[in-house]
C-alpha cells in the first residue's frame, strides 16, 4: 500500500470513481456555488463556500469575520446561497457544523439535524443537518 499517492493516482481514483457513478445514475453536474461579502473598504468580512449536485446544495464552509457577527450577515449569505440553489433546480441543502460552531444558527435558519458523532473530538459533536427547499 501506498500512503502517499501521487496526483496522477488521485486523479486517477476521482475519475474511476466519477465514470462508475455516472453509469449508475447519470452525471452530477456539480457546479461550485461561492458568495463572498466585503466591509466599506473592500475587505473580505465573510462567505459562502459550497456547490450544487444532484439537486442537492452542499454548505462547505459559512465564516463571518467575528467583528461583524450578529449582523446578519450570515443568514444573508445563506438566503442567497439558498435562492441561487433554487435556481439551479435544488431540492435540498446539507450541511456539516461542530458543536462549537454554528448548528442553533443552522436551526434558526430552518435546518434539521438528521444525525450526529459524538466525541469528535472528545467531548463535542458534529452534526449533519438538512433544510429542504421550495422550487421556483
Amino acid at each position: 500500500m501506498n500512503y502517499n499517492p501521487s496526483e496522477k493516482e488521485i486523479t486517477f481514483i476521482n475519475n474511476a470513481l466519477n465514470k462508475f457513478n455516472d453509469e449508475k445514475v447519470g452525471p452530477d453536474n456539480h457546479e461550485l456555488l461561492n458568495i463572498v461579502e466585503y466591509d466599506e473598504n473592500k475587505n473580505v468580512i465573510g462567505g459562502i463556500l459550497g456547490g450544487t449536485y444532484w439537486g442537492w446544495m452542499h454548505i462547505d464552509i459559512l465564516w463571518v469575520d467575528i467583528k461583524f457577527r450578529k449582523k446578519r450577515i450570515g443568514s444573508r449569505l445563506l438566503k442567497a446561497a439558498e435562492e441561487e440553489a433554487r435556481k439551479r433546480g435544488c431540492h435540498s441543502v446539507h450541511v456539516d457544523t461542530m458543536s462549537w460552531q454554528a448548528p442553533e444558527f443552522y436551526k434558526k435558519n430552518g435546518y434539521k439535524i438528521i444525525s450526529e458523532l459524538n466525541d469528535i473530538p472528545k467531548g463535542n459533536k458534529k452534526y449533519h443537518l438538512i433544510k429542504e427547499l421550495n422550487i421556483l
